[in-house]
């Protein structure tokens, strides 16, 4: 049975009135009453026209309850006789709505389900790089998206995903694990090499530091290295020095007037400068060792007087006692 189509005619009528009338009357009166000053004399006739003005108000506002009443009556009638035949409409909307959700909601799932056999035949073996649920488009669940479209997607997504796992494999980077890790969580290229960039950039930084403390620790063992050499050197010269001046006046004979004066100890030590060397190097060690008490030998010698002081220096510093005459 087709459905009866609802008309309704309303006969609107009419309101005669002289409210026209009525409104011009009470704006002259007010206009009057603006420019009076209520007096003795003038009081009582104020107060019979205030009681007029509100009965003739009062008047008016009942009519007007009375004609919309009156009018009312044929309006809410109908108006309750509208909603219970509304009501009748429900019943048929909620059964045939709730089946058309009910049949959209099994397409959907069966579309889903056809979604899932596309995407279990591209997958191969990168699931864990690109599961379904990061690249899922619920437009391929309406009934205008073609399994053809679903499929090219899919496909094109996993084509994506394996050139970039290729692009790193060909970079050879120790830190390819690394980029690898951000690919999969950011399906992001850019991001992957850029992380392995920093890494490596690191690396080579750390590197550099290690190398530069490493060169300056050999040159700090060098230096020292030279330092110990020097002074171990300076040592042996000075006791060289040392040496070859105590051997020279051990091997003095003991005095005997006439060779001391024909053959003074210190006498090759006249014409050159270096043979002040001997008494500067005693001078400026602290290891010559006390010559010993005994025995005791009686030396003369002769020293040239711009010697002497340096040669008494040496003296003291080497515990032998001497005499000026």
């Amino acid at each position: 049975m087709e459905l009866v189509p609802v008309r309704v005619i309303s006969n609107l009528g009419t309101i005669s009135d002289n409210l026209q009338e009525v409104e011009a009357s009470i704006c002259e009166k007010v206009k009057e009453y603006r420019s009076v000053v209520v007096t003795e004399e003038t009081i009582q006739d104020g107060k019979r026209f205030l009681a007029d003005i509100r009965k003739e108000k009062e008047s008016l506002n009942k009519e007007r309850k009375a004609i919309k009443a009156a009018w009312m009556k044929p309006y809410e009638a109908f108006e309750k006789r509208a909603k219970e035949i509304i009501a009748l409409y429900d019943e048929p909307v909620q059964i045939i709505d709730s089946q058309l959700r009910e049949f959209e909601e099994n397409r959907r799932e069966q579309k889903r389900q056809e979604i899932q056999v596309i995407y279990d035949a591209a997958k191969g073996d990168l699931e864990e790089w690109l599961p379904l649920s990061k690249i899922y488009d619920v437009t391929w669940e309406n009934s205008t998206c073609s399994k053809k479209k679903i499929r090219e997607e899919i496909e094109q997504a996993f084509g994506q995903v394996e050139r970039s796992i290729q692009t790193l494999h060909s970079m050879q980077s120790e830190f390819e694990k690394e980029g690898l890790a951000v690919l999969k969580t950011t399906e992001s290229l850019q991001a992957a090499i850029e992380e392995m960039q920093t890494r490596k950039r690191i690396k080579e930084e750390i590197l550099a530091q290690e190398q530069r403390k490493r060169e300056e620790e050999q040159r700090r063992r060098e230096e020292e290295q030279r330092k110990r050499e020097e002074e171990e050197k300076r040592k042996e010269k000075e006791q060289r020095k040392v040496q070859e001046l105590q051997e020279i006046l051990s091997s003095q004979p003991e005095e005997t007037g006439t060779e001391l004066e024909k053959a003074p100890v210190f006498q090759a030590m006249e014409q050159t400068e270096e043979t002040l060397e001997p008494f500067k190097a005693a001078t400026q060690t602290e290891e010559i060792e006390p010559f010993m008490a005994e025995p005791e030998v009686m030396v003369k010698v002769y020293v040239r007087e711009s010697f002497l002081k340096e040669f008494q220096d040496f003296l003291r510093k080497n515990y032998i006692r001497f005499e000026e005459e």
